[in-house]
């Protein structure tokens, strides 16, 4: 359990894309569509494009609105390269089963970078130490794609830099490396209409701060198995069951008193409906159990109940996408033993006539923060909590991003991009050094851009 202050977005993953739903606005880096690209051989493409953006940020450490939040103006240079031969939909590799293009190539592979650096426009050195730097590498590839055994490996490494949900100095950012990678191994007896998914999940959350993590309490490291057997009753239909294990492990502080973050293993079965109904509509509709087992938590505070998600694609044209999705999981949390979400997106994107792009998203989530530190015995730094019983904290997260593009012939790009993420709670810590620290905040960034893209 973290005894010290942390916000909200711990969990998050890397700098969003245009339209993304979830993630701190600001770990977001602007990035625009890719343009007709290189082709490289005979089936890879190369793209590559850099961005200028200047913006305002109306809460720079995403404090309450009683606290006057610091308010900057913000520049933001950001640049991208992917490389591949398969796109990726929704971070899987587009490798369709049984495809005769499949069956011309040894490997599948898409490689994505992204990059900027936010610097503060302001007179107060607090504000102007807040700006650092985000990458998000995204890495898949396939051997033997389609085939009746295939290879994959997977990899998302971010390093995010964002300021806490405090005013203070540069020591005390909230800067971490994200990684999450898998070796995955595919399947497809007989005619393919049985497949077998087995994989091996690894990730790494390490913080770079000293003044927050001084003992690396909170860095961690997961280690799991995931898996997937799927029938195909229907050309582009199937019924999935899914089975994961992950088991989570901090690097320091099992002691009591010492603020510290509990280990456990989760277990996650899902089964469902995963297809196509028509050619306009994809349905992903999947129910099951999880289990959340923290063997050292005093609170005895674990997790069991129903996990689930319904997730829709609608392609009412071959420029308009649209995504729902609503469901009900749990997470490992930093601040407590675990988190539950429940709650639901939608995402929209389309392309206009005269060739400008609009990405947008909306999400909220009913948060659930379990097994908080005592006060006094898990941690001597906090005195107390307002508004969580029985050690469970509640929050209402919403989030919203929106970003207008519209190029200039073929390499030029201007826009504007608008990200809005909101905390409502009454929850607030009370330090043993008089500090309070709310949970509630709003945060509103504004932004528009010139890129260039190929």
């Amino acid at each position: 359990m973290l005894s010290l202050v942390v916000p909200l977005g711990a969990h998050a993953s890397g700098p969003g894309g245009p339209g993304a739903v979830a993630g701190n606005p600001a770990t977001q880096v602007p990035r625009v569509a890719d343009g007709q690209g290189l082709r490289l051989g005979k089936n890879s493409t190369f793209h590559g494009g850099a961005a200028l953006a200047i913006g305002f940020d109306s809460n720079v450490f995403s404090e309450e609105p009683a606290r006057a939040p610091r308010r900057a103006a913000f520049g933001l240079p950001s640049a991208w390269l992917t490389i591949g031969n398969r796109p990726l939909r929704n971070g899987v590799l587009d490798s369709p089963a049984g495809s005769p293009a499949n069956k011309s190539r040894k490997v599948d592979y898409h490689l994505g970078v992204l990059a900027g650096w936010r610097f503060y426009m302001a007179g107060r050195p607090t504000v102007r130490q807040a700006g650092k730097l985000n990458v998000g590498v995204n890495a898949r590839v396939m051997f033997a794609p389609g085939r009746r055994f295939s290879v994959a490996l997977e990899e998302d490494f971010n390093r995010l830099g964002e300021p806490t949900n405090f005013e203070a100095g540069r020591g005390f950012n909230f800067n971490r490396y994200d990684h999450s990678g898998a070796l995955r191994f595919l399947i497809r007896p007989g005619g393919g209409r049985i497949s077998l998914n087995v994989a091996y999940r690894n990730e790494l959350l390490y913080f770079e701060s000293v003044a927050i993590d001084a003992r690396g309490r909170s860095d961690r490291i997961v280690n799991g198995a995931e898996s997937e057997v799927k029938y195909r009753f229907r050309d582009r239909s199937a019924f999935a069951v899914r089975y994961a294990f992950h088991n989570t492990y901090y690097f320091c502080c099992g002691d009591i008193n010492v603020g510290r973050n509990e280990d456990s293993d989760a277990h996650r079965v899902y089964g469902g409906y995963v297809g196509q109904l028509g050619r306009k509509v994809a349905l992903d509709v999947m129910g099951g159990w999880g289990t959340g087992i923290y063997k050292k938590s005093p609170t005895d505070a674990d997790f069991k109940g129903f996990i689930g998600y319904a997730a829709l694609g609608v392609f009412p044209t071959a420029k308009t996408q649209v995504a729902l999705r609503v469901g009900r999981d749990f997470h490992d949390s930093l601040w407590g033993n675990y988190f539950t979400d429940v709650g639901a997106s939608i995402a929209l994107s389309h392309v206009f006539r005269w060739n400008m792009r609009l990405d947008t998203g909306l999400g909220a989530y009913g948060r659930r923060y379990v097994g908080l530190p005592r006060p006094g015995m898990d941690t001597q730094e906090i005195v107390s909590y307002t508004a969580a019983p029985d050690l469970v904290r509640r929050d209402t997260l919403v989030s919203f991003n929106a970003q207008i593009e519209q190029p200039f012939g073929k390499y030029f790009v201007v826009g504007m991009r608008y990200a809005l993420a909101a905390d409502i709670t009454n929850f607030v810590v009370e330090y043993s050094n008089g500090f309070t620290q709310p949970g509630r905040f709003t945060r509103n960034l504004l932004m528009g851009f010139v890129a260039v893209r190929y």
